[in-house]
């Protein structure tokens, strides 16, 4: 073909190519990241469960590090979009062969000159543009998105796991809260109690050896109070620590409202979502392989000068303009391909044993999460009406030890037995609590 007729060709190839390219992205090319919503500010020293919640969300770094992860995955699309792109390199060489020759002006060393042409000087600027590849693009932005799609529902797990461990850690600090306001209230009875008495002992009522074992009585109760205030202070540093609170004030918590009960969550659930989009990965990767195996065809086009002589006249002469396609065929690779489908049957059969487990693993912990309910709802009705026949006898027993009509001994019993079954009340709800709690969150995960 005439060299007149030939640059008009290349350079309309080239053109055509650039504008392809603009339309191609235009029409693939992801949206523009967006900036984060705004969420609610935290209080700075909690109280309530929600509260301590929406601090730790807020601080939690795996929860930071997802959310970076989904951004990064949004910036891949815009990465594999310009890669479908016009790819624009520049290509320089300057190389020269030496040859030695002898007095017959034959070549003792060096290069064979019809290879190397004495040297090689080049300025190219090479523009590629692969064509032809709806099928291998549409697949990795598919991938891509799957890729999103996981990173998101992690982290609706890690935020599960977050509400979970927190909360597991307020009804501690709660539970342990609870137990000293009952220690608290229970000394200062005993105080006022050591008050009358000891107008009762100078009156001759009681023996003073009865009175010391009273007295001993408050004392140990004063040191069980203090202990109760180190282990609620310990509870709730550990809470405060696991959000990221910066606070070391003891203040009082709210009470936790129970969760309403929910139905367990079926194949939309987390943990179930999961493996529907492990399912779909493994689709893709399948295709990703069938893929791999087609034909590439890329569009070249390059521009610039390439000469075997670096004299100023020979370039001069030596710029010159080029295009054409470039196509890439598989033809053997020791069959790969099935080596990989093998592969790719091996995870789904993980994949089906993991969610056939994790679904009656489900199912049989939010049963049993059920029965504890009902069986602590149980409980707690008799242990509520024992505290309160203790506390009507450790009344009475109260009014009778001001006129004298009751042993100290005996009291001290009813104290001692109204004081354990207190302690039992207040396990026995922290506990209904967390169950409620724990079935909150299997239903939801």
């Amino acid at each position: 073909m005439p060299v007149r007729l030939v640059r008009p060709l290349i350079t309309a190839l080239g053109v055509g190519l650039l504008a392809l390219a603009a339309g191609r992205a235009r029409a693939q090319t992801p949206r523009v990241l967006t900036p984060a919503p705004a969420v609610a500010a935290a209080p700075a020293s909690p109280r309530r469960l929600d509260d301590f919640l929406l601090v730790a969300r807020q601080n939690s770094p795996l929860l930071r590090e997802t959310d970076n992860q989904v951004r990064q995955n949004r910036i891949d699309s815009l990465v594999r979009a310009r890669q479908n792109g016009v790819q624009v390199s520049g290509i320089g060489s300057a190389l020269y062969y030496p040859s030695i020759t002898n007095s017959k002006g034959e070549s003792v060393v060096g290069y064979d000159n019809a290879v190397t042409n004495g040297g090689n000087y080049a300025a190219i600027a090479q523009a590629t543009k692969p064509i032809l590849n709806r099928f291998q693009l549409q697949n990795d932005y598919q991938i891509l998105a799957n890729q999103g799609q996981v990173l998101r529902n992690t982290g609706r797990l890690t935020g599960l796991d977050v509400r979970r461990s927190i909360t597991d850690q307020f009804l501690n600090a709660y539970a342990a809260e609870s137990q000293l306001k009952f220690s608290r209230t229970l000394l200062n009875q005993l105080r006022l109690q050591d008050e009358q008495l000891r107008k009762l002992v100078n009156a001759g009522i009681f023996k003073q050896t009865q009175y010391l074992s009273f007295y001993l009585s408050v004392r140990t109760q004063e040191v069980t109070v203090e202990q109760n205030r180190l282990a609620y202070r310990r509870e709730l540093g550990t809470l405060r620590a696991l959000a990221g609170v910066a606070d070391t004030a003891l203040i009082a918590l709210e009470t936790p409202t129970p969760p309403a009960h929910r139905p367990l969550a079926g194949l939309l659930a987390p943990s179930q979502r999961q493996y529907t989009l492990d399912s779909l990965r493994l689709l893709l990767d399948r295709r990703a392989v069938d893929a791999a195996y087609r034909p590439k065809v890329s569009a070249v086009l390059d521009a610039g000068l390439q000469s075997s002589s670096y004299l100023p006249i020979a370039l001069a002469r030596s710029v010159g303009i080029g295009g054409g396609l470039q196509v890439a065929v598989p033809v053997f690779d020791g069959h790969q391909r099935q080596l990989q489908y093998q592969r790719l049957a091996l995870s789904e059969q993980s994949r089906r044993g993991y969610r056939q487990f994790i679904t009656v693993q489900r199912r049989q912990q939010y049963e049993q999460l059920e029965g504890l309910i009902r069986a602590a709802d149980a409980l707690l009705a008799r242990i509520r009406e024992q505290v309160r026949v203790a506390d009507a006898l450790v009344g009475a027993a109260r009014q009778q030890l001001a006129t004298g009509d009751v042993a100290i001994l005996d009291y001290l019993n009813l104290v001692t037995s109204y004081r354990t079954l207190q302690f039992s009340l207040t396990q026995a709800e922290t506990d209904r609590l967390r169950s409620r709690f724990a079935l909150d969150y299997l239903a939801e995960q």
